[in-house]
């Protein structure tokens, strides 16, 4: 590997105090070296089902659900850190590392190693977490500004609701374009806001735009905002109408990410389809808006 890997945490372990705790306790130092950004493990979802003896206690894992987003941090670890890590997950014993692809609220995909319960330890039961660990879960998530609705629902054994639920659209999804009926079949139409999101704005000369992670401060694409009724049914087909293949797949022409969108003053992060694909040749809208383009391709 050429350079250390990141970790993407969403347990407790998020929670700096609960942490530096635990190592002082048990003879380690402070693993972490510095936060890297808030991130999404996307098409999964939080579960406890796992009942680990040692500590007494239900631990958070992870299992799929497509449209799902894990809410979590990034960090760079300190070289020694991964043993303090792997000593309180308890690896192999209770949890094992997995190469995952998370996305960071800049549009961009980043690599990192997270940690999910071995299969062969699973009950397939609910267990509820102990109160402090909720606790201490749900701090640790508030401190870095994320969301706690999916902590909340999965920790009294509901379903949890979408933790992204909303859409930003640029091109031909927007209203009065080609595909926009495609959008409506799974977007609540009296939600829709304008909106922008940092990036950058090609001309694909295909007739329809790519956007990509802005490059520096102060780029910006405009477009619409939706808040999606099911994640899950909007996805299986705007997938295919974007061309998305699944996370790491070079073939895909977009790929769907996470953005950070500014909308009637408020400020969230929502789903988004950016270009997957060299734009060396193609032409900067540079006002980062399709629908008022110099022309009309």
């Amino acid at each position: 590997m050429d350079k250390a890997p990141l970790y993407f945490a969403y347990s407790s372990d998020i929670n700096e105090k609960s942490l530096v705790a635990w190592c002082a306790k048990n003879g380690y130092d402070y693993p972490m070296r510095a936060k890297v950004a808030n991130a999404w493990l996307p098409d999964h979802e939080l579960i406890f089902n796992y009942r680990e003896r040692e500590n007494r206690g239900r631990v958070s894992n992870l299992r799929r659900r497509y449209g799902q987003a894990v809410p979590g941090v990034l960090f760079d670890v300190k070289p020694d850190g991964w043993k303090a890590i792997e000593a309180k997950k308890l690896v192999p014993r209770c949890y094992r590392p997995f190469d995952a692809i998370v996305l960071t609220e800049d549009g961009r995909e980043r690599e990192a190693v997270a940690y999910r319960v071995f299969a062969d330890r699973i009950a397939g039961t609910f267990y509820p977490p102990r109160l402090d660990y909720a606790a201490a879960l749900r701090e640790g998530l508030l401190a870095h500004g994320l969301d706690d609705r999916m902590l909340t629902a999965v920790a009294a054994g509901r379903e949890a609701p979408w933790s992204i639920d909303h859409i930003f659209v640029y091109g031909t999804l927007m209203k009065g374009f080609a595909r926009h009926h495609l959008l409506e079949a799974w977007a609540h139409p009296m939600t829709r806001r304008e909106a922008h999101a940092p990036g950058v704005l090609y001309d694909s000369r295909k007739g329809y735009p790519c956007m990509v992670p802005a490059k520096r401060e102060g780029q910006i694409v405009q477009g619409e905002l939706y808040r999606l009724r099911d994640n899950r049914q909007a996805f299986e087909m705007l997938d295919i109408v974007e061309d998305f293949r699944g996370y790491g797949d070079a073939r895909s022409e977009f790929r769907r990410a996470v953005v950070r969108v500014e909308a009637g003053g408020e400020s969230l992060p929502a789903w988004a389809y950016l270009y997957n694909r060299p734009t060396a040749k193609l032409d900067v809208i540079e006002s980062g808006d399709w629908k008022n383009r110099p022309f009309l391709a």
